[in-house]
């Protein structure tokens, strides 16, 4: 806050101006509070007295009173420095402020130091007048009190009204994110902009295709793409950004990894992730992501659930492109080494004035020791195309299989190894908790010590308790595997898309491969994503054709 200086005026009357102010904090009371009936009020107070000579006007039209860094109270303050005005009128103290500290410091030391008169109508209060300075003294700070609890008490039912449409999965921003706008109908709605969306498909395709978040915002740019900013204000949005370097708002990578990052494209509402300090204090805090409130299916998705997931983990990878290069390389952040768990890295190998590209330990690259051992690039491509078409093979075979088994009636279809396998659970749960109940009564008629009971009651418990979780697990696998169809598999329809696959890129990898581990030339493990799902279905189709194979032979 400015210090202001008093200065010797010299008797040119009493030029007056009226200071207006209304905002959302005054709730109920906001139409007796607008910025007309305040006019209003004070135009005919001056009117009444002929001493006060009207000859400004400021205001602040939706501005909070709880602090003073608001453009007509600071233009206000700026012309009584020019000695414009000296004197203040306003309908009530809380126009003035709400904030008790501020409002003590303006009426008990600037104003009077500066000379300036000023009065509050309703609050019948007038620095000038010295017959009434003495019960001003104690009851105006009690009235700006009650205005700065009043204002707390505002602020806590906004916030918690806010709290609860963020808990109900409705939109309270004032824009809406980039892709998606504002219902019509609804403002507490998001609904896909189409325009806006095809770019953020492109910018998560573009990254699973291998492309840097500054080599995506560089195309954009070159593209011609407007930046989110400069697409609102072309929308009719009033917004304004920070990435403005410029004339015009440019693409940055902050702005693509923002997109990136941002979990509402995938139809889930995510709000609560800034906040106010508190009612007087503008600067905004972030929230750690565990306090986040989300809730899904708000709205409608733009990208998919698997796509999202997929382009978080392609982001935790060491994926530097190559220097003058747009794009990773194949197999960037995916290969391991077998011994140490690093990644390997690629290297140039110049011979006969030839080059060959391997990928070695990153750990013995440098020397920090593991074995050394490498692989040429062109043959784990080689190697990894031909895994991936098995397997691509393996999976959609997988789909005919199980329309096959939805073929079956459903009572033929269950799981007798499963069954059979949660029989014999059960079968042992009743079995130790019996042993349990004789144990007891063993202690009771002193056949054992409290010290062998207590000895043998953990072991007890302790099997029970793993036979209830080994329980838990097959009830979950039950579940699933009686209920399997294409439907429920969306991962066999992305293993099916490479079907005519004929060379590897960086997509279907990063897609269908969650990890490559090279031990040596010879042995190398691919992980697939959804490795266990696979299984669990390959297990459930020969255990329901063999079923069905055998009762037909019976």
């Amino acid at each position: 806050m400015a210090l202001f200086y008093y200065k010797e005026k010299k008797n040119k009357g009493i030029r007056a101006a009226a200071y207006l102010r209304l905002s959302i904090e005054d709730g109920d009371k906001a139409e007796s509070n607008s910025i007309g009936n305040q006019r209003e009020l004070i135009q005919n107070f001056v009117a009444e007295r002929p001493e006060l000579h009207l000859v400004g006007e400021y205001a602040d039209d939706g501005y909070t009173g709880t602090n003073f860094e608001r453009p007509g109270f600071t233009q206000m303050m700026e012309d009584i420095q020019s000695d414009k005005i000296n004197c203040i009128i306003v309908k009530d103290l809380s126009r003035l402020g709400r904030n008790y500290i501020g409002m003590g410091k303006y009426l008990e030391r600037i104003f009077p130091m500066m000379g300036i008169r000023f009065i509050a109508i309703n609050d019948n209060y007038d620095n000038a007048n010295t017959e009434s300075s003495d019960s001003d003294s104690i009851v105006v700070p009690f009235k700006n009190l009650l205005n700065d609890s009043y204002c707390r008490d505002i602020s806590i039912k906004v916030r918690s009204q806010l709290d609860i449409k963020r808990r109900k999965g409705e939109f309270i921003g004032g824009y809406a994110v980039y892709g998606y706008s504002k219902d019509e109908q609804n403002k507490n709605r998001l609904v896909v902009d189409e325009y806006a969306a095809d770019i953020v498909r492109s910018i998560y395709r573009r990254k699973l295709e291998g492309m840097s978040a500054n080599s995506i915002a560089d195309q954009l740019n070159s593209e011609g793409v407007l930046a989110p900013s400069e697409y609102k204000r072309l929308c009719g949005l009033n917004y304004h950004s920070g990435f403005k370097t410029g004339t015009h708002a440019k693409w940055q990578a902050i702005q693509v990894l923002r997109i990136l990052k941002n979990e509402v494209y995938t139809g889930t509402m995510v709000q609560g992730k800034r906040q106010k300090i508190n009612y007087k204090i503008k600067k905004i805090r972030d929230v750690d992501e565990s306090c986040w409130i989300k809730v899904p299916n708000t709205h409608e998705a733009i990208i998919s659930q698997r796509m999202f997931d997929i382009v978080q983990e392609v982001l935790k990878l060491d994926t530097c492109a190559s220097k003058g290069q747009k794009i990773v390389h194949l197999f960037s952040g995916i290969v391991r080494c077998g011994d140490c768990g690093q990644n390997m890295v690629r290297c140039t190998v110049s011979k006969k004035g030839k080059k060959y590209i391997y990928l070695n330990c990153v750990t013995n690259h440098k020397g920090l020791g593991c074995s050394s051992h490498h692989i040429r690039e062109s043959k784990l491509e080689e190697v990894v195309l031909a895994a991936l078409q098995e397997k691509i093979q393996q999976i959609s075979g997988l789909e005919e299989r199980l329309d096959e088994i939805n073929e079956i009636p459903k009572n033929q279809r269950r799981l007798k190894s499963v069954e059979e396998h949660m029989k014999v659970l059960e079968q042992e749960e009743q079995k130790y908790q019996t042993l349990c109940r004789q144990l007891y009564e063993d202690m009771s008629n002193g056949i054992v010590s409290k010290d062998e009971y207590k000895e043998f009651s953990c072991s007890f418990n302790e099997k029970i308790e793993n036979i209830r979780k080994a329980k838990m697990e097959m009830d979950c696998q039950l579940d699933s595997l009686n209920n399997l169809d294409v439907e429920h598999l969306p991962w066999i329809e992305d293993f099916k898309s490479y079907q005519n696959l004929t060379s590897l890129n960086r997509r279907v990898l990063v897609e269908l491969v969650e990890r490559i581990t090279v031990y040596d030339k010879e042995h190398i493990h691919i992980q697939y994503r959804f490795d266990q799902e696979i299984r669990n279905v390959l297990e459930y189709c020969n255990s329901v054709l063999t079923t069905e194979t055998e009762e037909g032979a019976v």
